[in-house]
């Protein structure tokens, strides 16, 4: 009994759209290596290219990344509440980041919000270093610990202080505000900052326990709490920082007086020993005066 040969998939969108919705990955791939792509516009291609993305195929990715088009923040957006999306997407973002176009302010906003939902550090990094999405850097704040630890990367004059107390009230309201703090504070990160009205994290955070309405539930307490225990470690912190610098301010204190000190000594010692040197010398000429008046009187 003869097999029979299967027939060759037809090039056109409805079997390459049918075979992403199979999740058929070998069909797609011959699909794409037969030119599926060719002569799309570049909604449709865009389109095409989104839904290809969330079969999270390597090998897919790999041949996306030889066309001549951009990888754009939309075509690789998922849902990051699915672990494998948010882990794809990380790999695509290191792998591929030189497919991306960082010289549109537009699309490195993009692309910065999204490496922060990916938890990715590297991504954050590379726009931080190139001054990109300089408007994105307090949603860093929020971000988990890979993507907080590039806040020593904003150097001053980078972004205005608003922008670096609402980074450090975001961090201070988020769950792991203890590890940042930590952080920032073995960084030498000044996060009492004040902003242009005058206040600190400190103040707004007291602020907003004053008139945020938070759910009368569970969770809404519990954010309550978290946020009293934020706001009593950070008034601790700067308590220890103003006695710190009280006890410094002294000890630099004391060493100038003590330098005072030891020069006054010096400089009294100096004219102390210039005196009795003139003593000396004045006693010394008196004895020979006494001395010639004496061989005077004795010639006579």
């Amino acid at each position: 009994m003869s097999k029979t040969k299967s027939t060759p998939l037809e090039i056109n969108l409805k079997n390459l759209e049918d075979a992403i919705s199979h999740y058929q990955r070998e069909n797609v791939m011959y699909l794409l290596k037969n030119g599926v792509l060719s002569g799309l516009g570049d909604e449709e291609l865009a389109s095409i290219r989104r839904r290809l993305v969330s079969l999270r195929s390597t090998e897919i990715m790999d041949f996306l990344s030889r066309q001549k088009e951009f990888f754009t923040a939309d075509m690789i957006q998922l849902d990051f509440g699915v672990f494998q999306n948010k882990k794809f997407i990380q790999e695509v973002l290191e792998k591929y980041n030189r497919k991306f176009n960082l010289s549109a302010e537009s699309e490195c906003k993009k692309l910065f919000t999204l490496a922060c939902s990916v938890d990715d550090g590297k991504m954050i990094q590379q726009l931080i270093r190139q001054k990109k999405a300089t408007d994105c850097y307090p949603m860093i704040g929020a971000a988990s610990m890979p993507v907080f630890k590039q806040i020593t990367l904003i150097t001053p004059g980078i972004i205005h202080d608003d922008q670096r107390v609402d980074l450090y009230l975001a961090a201070c309201l988020s769950g792991d505000y203890e590890e940042k703090l930590a952080f920032m504070l073995e960084n030498k990160i000044d996060f009492f900052l004040k902003n242009t009205a005058g206040k600190n994290v400190i103040d707004l955070m007291e602020e907003r326990l004053r008139s945020y309405k938070y759910s009368n539930d569970k969770k809404g307490r519990l954010q309550k709490l978290q946020e009293e225990q934020a706001l009593k470690l950070l008034k601790k912190t700067e308590s220890d920082n103003e006695q710190g610098s009280g006890k410094r301010f002294l000890s630099k204190k004391l060493i100038i007086i003590i330098i005072i000190c030891v020069i006054a000594a010096a400089v009294i010692g100096a004219v102390a020993g210039y005196l009795h040197q003139n003593n000396s010398t004045s006693a010394e000429s008196s004895e020979d005066l006494s001395v010639e008046e004496e061989v005077t009187d004795s010639s006579y």
